[in-house]
């Protein structure tokens, strides 16, 4: 049913962190950001999705239609991590479902599988080369 929301065609690439690779796909549009990986089953180990927005803003996330847990890293222009929340939970109820924003303005956010940023030890002040 929802097959077509998750075959849509987003560029990869790769972020750097440290000695880790993380291959991303980038959400760089409106239309890419609002499916974002609604409806996957999972995403592997070290994959993820950028969310890349036109300006540094409070951008809120929300968990609505997702099936498996995330960690979420918000970023500014220059790629420093400026929040992460981590465990993050689905829902599916658009009347019951949380979002999270960082208190400062953000450019990048990067959606991984849960437990990835305690793995990859990434905290807030790091830099992840975008």
């Amino acid at each position: 049913m929802y097959r077509f929301l998750s075959s849509r065609p987003y560029k990869k690439k790769t972020i750097k962190y440290k000695n880790h690779a993380i291959r991303v796909e980038i959400a760089d549009t409106m239309a890419r950001g609002a499916v974002g990986l609604m409806y996957r089953e999972s995403i592997g180990k070290d994959e993820g999705m950028l969310f890349v927005f036109p300006m540094e803003r409070q951008w809120k996330i929300w968990m609505l239609n997702m099936r498996f847990p995330l960690d979420i890293v918000w970023m500014d222009r220059s790629g420093s991590a400026i929040y992460i929340e981590k465990n993050l939970k689905p829902c599916t109820s658009f009347f019951s479902c949380d979002s999270y924003a960082p208190e400062k303005g953000a450019k990048y956010v990067l959606e991984l599988a849960a437990g990835s940023a305690a793995r990859l030890g990434i905290r807030v002040g790091d830099r992840l080369k975008i």
